[in-house]
């Protein structure tokens, strides 16, 4: 094997020298050459008992940087790591399951319809009931018209196309830190500056309007992205804020997409649909994984005027919408789910920021009553805190994938069984506390 190594080696070379092939051609035998090599070592290594992966790790690295280079992969993806929470759920039984952000009560009462099941040999062409229900939906603060919404595999989905839309070279991303981590992961595979402005702990991580306008202006031409409620504290910003913020952005020339996931949640007066009009420079984003229960489904859509919205469409993957999400979107929307799951929530989670309020080593970041979702830390930045919530049979979602956050702390999903859940942040508590005493083991 090493002799026919070396005899490609050779001969790439000698056709290089001598004219007799193109460079191109020249770079392509050398990269088999290459391969060729990686090949025939490792299979020597493993005739010889050895794990050539084991032998190689000091070099891994850069074999893998020609791997990428051979292929045209981006280089970037190398060393990225995501730090979604998605990629780092903890496994096990739990009492509780308090960790992704769904919709605490399930989902509404809705059933697929014969004639949609028949019709799904069928490409799904028309938006039309669907833009009308939610034309009728947020009438009273923007009159949406067919040419302002996008839909999307989910809200995941319409922040990754936004970014496609605005991303290039040079490019600098101002955003918050913490935020959702799925938006920030995609965007770094583009390879931009970030300004972050983060979520201060002597603030107990309220929300800076001025220090992200600072940003922005300093910043001019970035694209802005901006998750409200905030994930993972679950704290809404007063529209006046959003306002100004995004008139910040506007100024400096700048795009900025505001992401509502967990928009059903607050009240419709503070979405930032009601900016749409007034502004080119932003998308609102909206999914019905959160406050209308069916995350399984995956749909998102954009908001924003005509000619953002068409241009978006240039990068929105084709029949992105499926007939299923489209007709029980419809039938959620009839329901009134979402308002139904705002009230409840009104109702629980002040009983679980009462309880966790009662705590001496838990702390719960600056939040909104009527979002599902919070952030729990201590001030032991060795506990693992995710770990600790787990001993007492609750599993939430680690914060040592969000930027500016660590082990520390945790996003905590409400869940229905509110007394439960009450009764076992207590537990929490005393397990973290022994933790701290212990030296910050979480064990």
């Amino acid at each position: 094997m090493l002799v026919c190594f070396v005899g490609v080696m050779l001969g790439a070379f000698d056709a290089s020298s001598s004219g007799k092939i193109e460079r191109s051609n020249t770079n392509l035998t050398l990269n088999f050459a290459f391969a060729t090599l990686l090949h025939c070592v490792k299979a020597l290594l493993c005739l010889h008992g050895f794990s050539p992966w084991g032998i190689f790790h000091f070099g891994s690295m850069g074999i893998a940087r020609r791997f990428y280079h051979m292929y045209g992969i981006r280089e970037v993806l190398l060393t990225q790591v995501r730090g979604d929470y998605s990629e780092h759920l903890s496994v096990g039984d739990f009492k509780l399951d308090c960790s992704m952000g769904s919709n605490p009560y399930g989902t509404p009462p809705i059933s697929i319809p014969e004639i949609t099941l028949r019709d799904l040999a069928e490409y799904p062409e028309t938006d039309a009931a669907l833009v009308s229900a939610l034309r009728e939906r947020f009438a009273p603060i923007l009159d949406i018209t067919p040419d302002m919404l996008v839909f999307s595999c989910g809200s995941i989905a319409s922040c990754m196309e936004l970014t496609r839309m605005c991303m290039v070279p040079g490019k600098t991303i101002v955003c918050m830190a913490p935020t959702f981590t799925a938006v920030t992961d995609d965007m770094a595979t583009y390879g931009p500056a970030f300004k972050r402005v983060y979520l201060r702990p002597e603030d107990n991580y309220a929300f800076d309007a001025q220090a992200l306008i600072d940003a922005i202006e300093e910043n001019p031409g970035a694209y802005v992205y901006v998750d409200n409620p905030n994930n993972p504290t679950g704290q809404v910003f007063p529209l006046e804020d959003v306002r100004r913020v995004v008139r910040a952005a506007r100024d400096a020339g700048s795009f900025i997409t505001m992401d509502e996931a967990y928009g059903d949640y607050m009240p419709d007066d503070q979405s930032a649909l009601n900016l749409v009009s007034e502004f080119d420079n932003l998308a609102v984003v909206r999914t019905f994984s959160k406050g209308w229960g069916l995350a399984g489904v995956r749909l998102g859509y954009t908001v924003a005027q005509p000619q953002v919205a068409a241009a978006l469409h240039k990068v929105n993957v084709p029949y992105s919408k499926n007939s299923i999400a489209h007709e029980l979107a419809c039938q959620a929307i009839a329901s009134g789910w979402a308002l139904r799951t705002r009230e409840r929530v009104l109702r629980d989670k002040p009983r679980v920021l009462d309880a966790l309020a009662a705590c001496k080593n838990l702390h719960v970041a600056h939040s909104s009553n009527g979002v599902c979702i919070s952030m729990v830390y201590v001030d032991d930045d060795q506990i693992d805190l995710e770990q600790v919530f787990a001993q007492a049979g609750v599993r939430v979602v680690t914060c040592a994938g969000y930027d500016g956050l660590g082990k520390n702390a945790v996003r905590l999903n409400l869940h229905e069984n509110v007394d439960a859940l009450v009764e076992l942040i207590a537990q929490v508590d005393e397990l973290a506390g022994r933790a701290i005493a212990s030296g910050g083991s979480s064990k």
